[in-house]
């Protein structure tokens, strides 16, 4: 398949991120055939993909055309040559570092999603999810889950499978999330936000994404740091102090829903985004269809 995404992780560490596994779930539905079918031309996809180590990857293909990346890790880009196609970026942060107009800066590709699964009314929704960082997962999933359990949250993880992911998302009245796909997704069902910060955090990727729908940017980097319980002699002595942490954890994520202000775009923004994206969509498939 002629699409370039952070496939990598699956293979590297055997699990799923919800994050990267939009791509070829959402991008077979956009791209036409020949295109994901195609030896010459590759879509660079959804993701913090834009740096030096991936354009290296993807040497081979004559036409290299960019749909809604974002950079934020690695070496960024700065001197493509003709057989890049920079359709558009996901932010203006993202396209200022590339050199590139602001017009080429339009959003996410993955707010796309919400032409394939509909936001549900308000009233069908219900109950706060809350999403950690795929990596976050696994390093204090343990002490999370129990949190949320606690709290009356939904614990949602970005390993499984992504319609049910969306399911999860769709449904809740707030999502909490560290993972920044999942306040993607969210934003694009119409289910208000918040982003937080525990473990792990991108502050120019946030950014870029605040900015692309134009809200104050607005994390909650309020959350301790925890770990996971170890049964060995450390582990046990420092329990104690694990404890505690984790009380203090428990305290500050009940008061996200009353102490912060969840994020949501206009309709008027979204609409506006989904049609300049579906524009340079229909841009790629007239002319790299064959």
């Amino acid at each position: 398949m002629a699409i370039h995404y952070y496939d990598l992780f699956s293979s590297q560490w055997s699990s799923r991120n919800f994050g990267d596994d939009i791509n070829p779930f959402l991008l077979k539905k956009l791209l036409n055939p020949s295109i994901l079918a195609s030896d010459d031309v590759c879509v660079i996809g959804i993701g913090t993909i834009l740096n030096s180590d991936n354009a290296e990857r993807v040497s081979q293909y004559r036409h290299k055309v960019v749909f809604s990346t974002g950079t934020g890790y690695g070496e960024a880009l700065t001197d493509l040559d003709d057989s890049w196609d920079i359709a558009c970026v996901r932010g203006p942060n993202t396209a200022e570092v590339m050199g590139l107009p602001p017009s080429k800066a339009i959003c996410d590709g993955a707010i796309l999603l919400s032409d394939y699964f509909d936001p549900l009314a308000e009233s069908k929704r219900s109950g706060i999810v809350f999403i950690p960082h795929i990596r976050t997962h696994w390093g204090v999933g343990e002490c999370l889950r129990p949190i949320c359990d606690d709290l009356g949250w939904r614990y949602l993880t970005p390993d499984i499978a992504a319609e049910d992911f969306i399911e999860v998302v769709r449904s809740a009245s707030l999502v909490i999330t560290e993972a920044m796909h999942g306040a993607i997704l969210a934003d694009t069902m119409r289910v208000p936000w918040i982003a937080v910060a525990l473990h792990q955090h991108n502050d120019f990727k946030w950014r870029d994404w605040f900015l692309s729908i134009e809200e104050d940017y607005r994390c909650a980097f309020v959350l301790p740091k925890v770990w996971n319980p170890k049964k060995s002699t450390v582990g046990r002595l420092k329990y104690p102090y694990q404890k505690w942490k984790m009380t203090r954890l428990h305290r500050q994520m009940k008061g996200l829903p009353e102490n912060c202000t969840a994020s949501l775009s206009s309709d008027e923004l979204l609409d506006r985004k989904k049609t300049q994206l579906r524009e340079k969509l229909d841009y790629i498939n007239r002319t790299y269809s064959v």
